[in-house]
């Protein structure tokens, strides 16, 4: 069945070794497009994550005309924003921001993607990953989302830069209430119990510590939108907002119209996460 994009994997070498990432280009895509870096969670890979969202992400990049790239970690990690994850991407040193600033620049040579529209977000360990990135490399995007993934707890704060300058970027961050790896209520991250990832702060105090970065003070303005969902925004004028979707009663997931494995707590149809990141970051249909 014929698609409206061209998926292929792509190499690049870098720190003596080869990375790859799945690239998706619809044929919608303008002269200049956004891109939309994707990062998948833990032991997954570019080709698994985008089955885990049910390809949800690759429509709304046919239908917005904006580029994806899917990135691969190495060992099926992401080196990210947790002192306590002990990957093998950790012990080796592997330098995820610098891959992901490759990425970018190889797009703006090969498809002239825009550089001021490039977003990223990520789920799970991916989201420790875009996390980093709005520490170490805030400048190289335009907005981010993180998907069951909290700001770690200082002592567990791992990014090369954790104290410089904070550089204002859009945030949206879904999170489940029964999350049973990323405790939405904060605490020790692990994986059911067992290989701990250190201790994260909340996903409300977590989304509070970004709008205070961005600029913003007081409390969030809350949203009820139906279906258990809750949103808290930090929006002022001038100043890059800040959301967090609170999704009652879902677990470790992205929202999207599948079902997952019960191990991972429930779903929901409520939203697609998809378009949710997409109506944030303005990345819609040319008719919508």
């Amino acid at each position: 069945m014929s698609t409206p994009w061209t998926a292929t994997r792509e190499t690049m070498e870098l720190q003596g070794r080869e990375r790859t990432f799945t690239l998706l280009v619809p044929e919608s895509a303008p002269a200049s497009p956004p891109l939309l870096l994707l990062f998948h969670g833990s032991q997954q890979s570019s080709r698994v994550f985008r089955k885990f969202t049910a390809g949800t992400f690759d429509e709304l990049a046919a239908r917005a005309g904006l580029v994806l790239a899917y990135p691969d970690g190495v060992g099926r990690h992401f080196n990210d924003a947790r002192r306590g994850a002990d990957f093998e991407c950790r012990r080796l040193g592997v330098d995820d921001v610098a891959f992901t600033a490759g990425i970018i620049r190889r797009l703006a040579r090969t498809h002239g993607i825009d550089r001021e529209r490039v977003y990223a977000a990520g789920y799970s360990n991916g989201g420790q990953m875009v996390i980093r990135l709005l520490h170490d490399a805030p400048k190289l995007l335009a907005g981010a989302a993180t998907l069951a993934a909290t700001q770690p707890a200082p002592e567990n704060f791992a990014p090369a830069h954790p104290h410089a300058s904070p550089h204002p970027v859009p945030l949206l961050a879904v999170h489940g209430t029964a999350d049973p790896l990323a405790p939405y209520d904060g605490g020790e991250a692990s994986l059911w119990g067992e290989q701990s990832r250190g201790r994260v702060l909340s996903a409300p105090d977590s989304a509070a510590y970004f709008a205070r970065r961005n600029g913003h003070e007081g409390p969030p303005r809350l949203e009820e939108r139906g279906e258990g969902v809750v949103v808290s925004s930090w929006a002022q004028e001038g100043r890059a907002p800040v959301q967090l979707w609170t999704v009652r009663g879902m677990g470790h997931l992205v929202p999207a119209p599948h079902d997952l494995p019960a191990s991972l707590g429930p779903g929901t149809r409520a939203f697609v996460a998809a378009e949710a990141i997409g109506g944030f970051f303005g990345l819609t249909g040319r008719d919508g």
